[in-house]
């Protein structure tokens, strides 16, 4: 009896350093019956003021487009159009700006504990036009990662999976915001 309350002493005691962070579950699968329009991907302008968040436009761009199709209200497509040469009135030209920042906060509580943190923004603008209507979308996503350390020891940190986290939040929500956008058009 006494060994099986020491393992689970020992396991709450190491669970409770385990960097813990929640990630959001953004339900945006099929919010439309069929589509209302179809998406050409222009351009995805990336701004990056930050040291060591750096994610690539391309992985932006496949998770975007992921995004976009799980709500079934558009068709994306890649290929090159122009503004002039888009037929119907449901074609429509897509931008998309990201902003990428970066804060640091560190306090030194006392010899055993120093903490820090690190605040990551990820804020997207998508635009959407053509030849008559507009519709836009801003939307930022935020996630708040714990790096302390105790007694010299830093927590193990997984940026490949922040980045991947923060990236399909903020499309996730993008996605929604525009398929508002649109759906207020009609």
């Amino acid at each position: 009896m006494k060994k099986i309350l020491s393992a689970g002493l020992l396991l709450l005691i190491f669970s409770g350093c385990v960097d813990k962070k929640s990630v959001l579950r953004i339900d945006n699968v099929g919010l439309c019956t069929n589509p209302m329009a179809t998406l050409y991907i222009n351009d995805i302008n990336v701004q990056n003021s930050s040291e060591t968040f750096n994610i690539p436009a391309e992985e932006i761009k496949s998770s975007l487009i992921a995004a976009l199709n799980e709500t079934n209200c558009f068709v994306v497509s890649t290929a090159k159009m122009t503004k002039a040469s888009l037929e119907s009135k449901s074609e429509y030209m897509l931008d998309a700006k990201v902003i990428l920042s970066q804060e640091k906060e560190v306090v030194e509580k006392n010899i055993f504990k120093k903490s820090e943190s690190e605040h990551l923004t990820m804020a997207i603008s998508l635009a959407a036009g053509n030849n008559g209507n507009k519709v836009t979308a801003n939307v930022k996503s935020e996630l708040l990662i714990d790096k302390s350390k105790y007694l010299g020891v830093k927590t193990k940190s997984d940026v490949e999976g922040d980045n991947k986290t923060i990236v399909k939040n903020a499309t996730k929500k993008v996605s929604i915001a525009l398929s508002e956008g649109f759906s207020k058009l009609k």
